[in-house]
């Protein structure tokens, strides 16, 4: 039988809608959308090889692929999920209480050793016995144990008071143990059970935590790669602007309407452009490697091409209802989710160590069943006996050697154990208890604060997810603003830019002022690019805030055990 955990606990459908009802956007929509990707939740053996689209050395990629293949390949998740595998393993170790023991014990003993006392029976008395015997023990959910033992002895001594010799043994017991007040009950017997497949649970909530981590660090990488594209270009473009005011100057100085010293400016401002260009180029360099490393691509195959995304940042705005947001994120966020699992862990605990307070106080209860087999040795001298006859060997013509009736071999099982009347029978109760209990009260007592700190810790926990959608929600639209201003900025700019150029041209600028206007134009563009991509930036933490950036991804967390059930 596979041993699986309690089934997870789906959000209502109706909630879903009621939220996204209120979060409108027209190109990325906060729908959850049909699951375009499933991630298991147990180990996978070898990452998988993806099929990316190369062409003339370059990786064409876009934000969706990337994703896609980081939630295969990640090592970061494929840690995560061996933990989860072992946490599934510890339900089934934990199942082990229940299981039948079986015991088996054979035991031979040998004796010779002088006589001290005529009574011994011999000058030196030997003994040999056999011992056999089969234990089943059943634990059950109350706390307490069945058990069967069948035991089986054969004795034989050279002893003349011994009358039985051999004699065979034999004896079938049933017994009953329960405890009464400490560890009864299921509850306090399937303690470590339950905590197991609660951690299961746990782990789970883990796993999906680590995905939306996964997820937002890959796209925010895909974002500061596609970031340093796009100031390359703005570094391109300043520098060409330089390297035109730079030829203008030339022209200029050539025909005699310009000071040479314009050529200096200009010839700076080439140099500061470029010196930009190196910078942005190993931070682009800089980004590809960190996306690779989330992809986890193979060193040999894919780290010398040169990734170029191909999904645009540029998307329409998102309107946030800031209530909605904030009962979703309460709803949804796995984070909550785990300290409800561990709530429910630490109450096992404490009302476990509460349990362990009281005495232990147990009932024992055994019936069985008795043999004896084996040969009877009688003397029959003639005449009445005498005390001389005890201490003198018995004369062989007098010896009579009887076979008991009762006789119990393995193979008279039932006739000597099941048809004779040989039986006892045990009633007994064993009470402890530490008169000062301190060790039990303390461990109680630590259980309970532990339990009153995971309360509080929830109620942190909830504040905090509060002011992240808050954060969030305010960040999106901060963003969004930052877009508009930076775009209305590097309009401003360019115009300025064109003005500077006709006062240039008509004599009333010189070299260094236009550069300056540049930088400002260069200045602005950055800064829109910048706010472009933050809106990206953005929006991954707000859907992460409120707990559906996987929803709305496409992506489904599949719990393999689940499913396989």
């Amino acid at each position: 039988m596979k041993l699986l955990p309690a089934p997870r606990v789906r959000k209502p459908a109706a909630m879903i809608a009621a939220v996204c009802a209120v979060l409108l956007l027209p190109a990325v929509s906060t729908s959850p959308v049909k699951a375009q990707v499933q991630v298991g939740s147990t180990w996978i053996t070898e990452p998988v090889v993806p099929d990316f689209d190369i062409a003339d050395e370059q990786l064409l990629l876009d934000l969706d692929e990337a994703i896609a293949i980081a939630l295969r390949n990640n090592l970061g998740l494929l840690v995560q999920r061996y933990q989860r595998s072992q946490s599934l393993f510890r339900i089934g170790q934990e199942f082990g209480i229940y299981d039948l023991v079986l015991g088996v014990t054979t035991n031979v003993n040998s004796d010779s050793r002088p006589s001290v006392s005529q009574l011994d029976g011999a000058a030196v008395t030997e003994n040999e016995t056999i011992t056999a015997g089969v234990e089943l023990r059943q634990p059950i959910s109350s706390g307490g144990d069945f058990s069967i033992n069948f035991d089986n002895s054969r004795s034989t001594s050279n002893s003349r008071f011994s009358d039985i010799n051999p004699s065979l043994r034999s004896s079938l017991t049933v017994a009953f143990n329960q405890p009464l007040l400490r560890n009864r009950g299921k509850k306090m017997t399937e303690r470590n059970l339950a905590v197991a497949r609660l951690n299961s649970d746990i782990s789970l909530e883990d796993l999906e935590v680590q995905v939306v981590d996964t997820v937002q660090t890959v796209a925010n990488g895909y974002w500061a790669l596609v970031e340093g594209l796009e100031q390359l270009k703005v570094a391109e473009e300043s520098l060409a602007l330089a390297e035109e005011l730079h030829e203008m100057n030339r022209i200029q100085i050539e025909v005699g309407t310009l000071a040479p010293l314009e050529l200096v400016q200009s010839e700076a401002g080439i140099a500061t452009r470029e010196e930009e260009i190196i910078r942005v180029q190993a931070q682009i360099e800089d980004a590809a490697d960190e996306l690779r490393r989330l992809l986890n691509l193979d060193e040999t195959s894919f780290w010398d091409l040169e990734i170029v995304p191909t999904t645009s940042p540029e998307i329409s705005r998102v309107v946030i209802d800031l209530e909605a947001s904030l009962r979703w994120a309460l709803d949804r966020r796995a984070e909550i989710e785990r300290q409800e699992l561990q709530i429910a862990s630490l109450v096992i605990d404490s009302d476990f160590l509460k349990n362990q307070r009281r005495p232990d106080l147990n009932l024992s209860v055994s019936y069985g069943r008795n043999a004896l087999g084996g040969e009877r040795v009688t003397c029959d001298r003639p005449g009445p006996p005498s005390i001389a006859d005890l201490f003198e060997p018995c004369p062989e013509e007098y010896v009579r050697v009887d076979s008991l009736d009762y006789l119990s071999t393995l193979g008279q099982f039932y006739d000597g154990i099941l048809g004779q009347v040989f039986e006892g029978w045990n009633v007994g109760l064993n009470l402890t208890k530490p008169l000062q209990n301190r060790s039990a009260k303390a461990q109680s007592r630590i259980a309970e604060l532990a339990l009153d700190q995971g309360r509080l810790e929830l109620q942190d926990l909830m504040l905090t997810i509060r002011t992240e959608v808050r954060t969030a929600a305010r960040g999106v639209e901060t963003a969004g603003k930052q877009i508009d201003s930076a775009r209305v900025s590097r309009e401003l700019a360019e115009k300025n830019l064109d003005a500077a150029q006709k006062r240039y041209e008509n004599g009333l600028w010189t070299s260094f002022q236009v550069l300056e206007i540049q930088e400002d134009l260069t200045a602005a563009r950055s800064r829109e690019v910048e706010a472009i991509t933050g809106y990206r930036r953005a929006l991954l933490a707000y859907f992460r805030a409120i707990g559906m950036l996987l929803d709305q991804k496409g992506i489904e967390l599949v719990d393999d055990a689940e499913a396989d059930s």
